[in-house]
């Protein structure tokens, strides 16, 4: 499993500067749920946070905005550009004296499934108020960081960590396309239940050889894929809420586990697993098949989850099938992002 860490190596921390280091919990997003072509709300998700892996990030005062390290990580030029021209239009908006750079990164490579690009954007914009001695509320940062166009699950977990349900925003016939397609969000997912996420034992294991989508291939699923069926969107409603969300509250390991593999067999989740190709179907059943109670691959992969009851032993031959390096233990995340200031 790939790590990345970089520091920008002309931006030496000085003494006396003001420094905000965050650490992000990872989210796991069990599915979207309202893809049809018709219907009450657009999206909507259910999801969790992780105690690991975590993004770690450092930031300065700085003249302009400069989080050019970021190249290091695995972010493209033009996702870079759109990040910063959003914090400098904020700092126009409201006045800011001091931009921010960002001189230490870590966090794993992009585009596995544990929604790495809303941390980074939610931890750019929280640390450019603070470097100004400004507080603002989690409802603006939401609402300016330009993420959550599919989902709200990670704009959630950032702040408090526990299992989210949103019910995405209200109808609109257009095009369904990923969150990495919006440039801007013009209404932000409804949070509808943030529960606190049972202490259950969780395996990650990163496919070998399986490399995550890129944004041109999102693109092109959901142009091919969406929408779905009323049938299938009422499936995944079911498993989603009635299953996991109800199964958490009610600390049902039982019921918990088989929504979650419920879900892997409804039509959206399956056809984001077919996206791998063979990998990660044959994965979740090499999973299944040495005792893991339930598996699930987080957004669109392909990162797989996994709960079994004999928690150490399967993790063992987990990590003697695949390697040490592709497989790792967690925990649920009720707490959200730490971060010190000063």
């Amino acid at each position: 499993m790939e790590d990345r860490h970089a520091v920008e190596p002309d931006a030496a921390i000085g003494d006396d500067d003001v420094i905000v280091r965050l650490s992000v919990p990872s989210r796991v997003h069990l599915t979207l749920i309202d893809l049809g072509q018709a219907g009450y709300r657009r999206n909507g998700g259910v999801g969790f946070g992780i105690t690991a892996p975590r993004s770690t990030l450092a930031f300065v005062s700085h003249p302009s905005v400069d989080l050019s390290v970021l190249e290091s990580c695995g972010y493209l030029p033009v996702e870079i550009t759109t990040l910063t021209k959003r914090l400098e239009t904020l700092m126009i908006q409201r006045h800011l004296t001091q931009g921010l750079r960002l001189v230490e990164v870590q966090m794993l490579a992009r585009h596995v499934g544990f929604g790495t690009g809303t941390a980074v954007a939610l931890a750019s914009l929280e640390s450019l108020f603070l470097l100004n001695d400004l507080s603002v509320d989690p409802e603006f940062l939401r609402a300016h960081c330009g993420r959550g166009g599919a989902s709200g699950v990670g704009l959630s977990t950032y702040f408090t960590g526990g299992f989210v349900f949103d019910a995405g925003r209200r109808f609109n016939p257009a095009p369904i396309v990923g969150s990495d397609a919006f440039d801007d969000v013009a209404e932000i997912p409804l949070e509808m239940a943030r529960l606190d996420m049972v202490d259950w034992p969780i395996g990650v294991l990163v496919p070998p050889n399986a490399p995550g989508i890129s944004l041109e291939q999102e693109k092109a699923f959901f142009s091919w894929r969406l929408p779905l069926q009323k049938t299938e969107v009422f499936e995944i409603t079911y498993h989603a809420l009635f299953g996991a969300l109800v199964a958490v509250q009610s600390r049902d390991y039982d019921a918990f586990c088989a929504s979650i593999n419920a879900l892997q067999r409804c039509a959206w989740k399956s056809a984001e697993i077919g996206l791998h190709g063979n990998k990660v179907r044959a994965c979740l059943a090499h999973l299944a098949s040495i005792g893991c109670d339930a598996v699930a691959m987080s957004s669109i992969g392909p990162a797989l989850i996994f709960w079994a009851r004999d928690f150490d032993a399967v993790f063992a031959a987990v990590a003697s099938h695949y390697g040490p390096s592709a497989v790792f233990r967690t925990r649920p995340d009720n707490v959200g992002r730490t971060l010190t200031h000063g």
